[in-house]
């Protein structure tokens, strides 16, 4: 298993998923089944953040209609941490995401570490975090 995904503040308002190693398209559609289930489980929005330092799988439009039918109609914003130099990459797939699809695939958010991305959706939608989390 190369993955791991857990709430990642006491609210529930914010799912971590992590590939933990070079996630494979099974790691990709079992984290996205356990995000959806953990997502059906509350009814406010929950925002995701998507560790994918250590992610080498390439999406194609089959994954992405997949990931489009398991959203959750209470899935926030998605802020994807991966490497500076990705980020025109993942723009560009993103693109294409979208227009595939629209819901799994809306607005990127992008970050550098797990820590930047929770300071960006404090600042942005003000997710509460304890002081111990904020600082891993």
């Amino acid at each position: 298993m190369g993955h791991k995904i857990s709430w990642d503040n006491e609210d529930r308002t914010v799912v971590l998923q992590q590939y933990t190693d070079a996630g494979s398209k099974d790691d990709l559609y079992r984290l996205a089944q356990e995000s959806a289930q953990m997502l059906n489980d509350v009814e406010h929005t929950v925002h995701l953040i998507i560790d994918e330092r250590n992610m080498r799988y390439f999406l194609n439009p089959t994954d992405m209609s997949y990931l489009e039918e398991l959203t959750p109609k209470n899935q926030g914003a998605v802020v994807v941490v991966i490497p500076a130099g990705k980020v025109g990459y993942k723009s560009s797939i993103q693109r294409i995401g979208h227009g595939i699809a629209p819901n799994a695939f809306a607005e990127p958010y992008f970050a550098e570490s797990v820590k930047e991305a929770r300071t960006f959706l404090h600042e942005t939608f003000g997710v509460c975090y304890s002081s111990e989390t904020s600082e891993a």
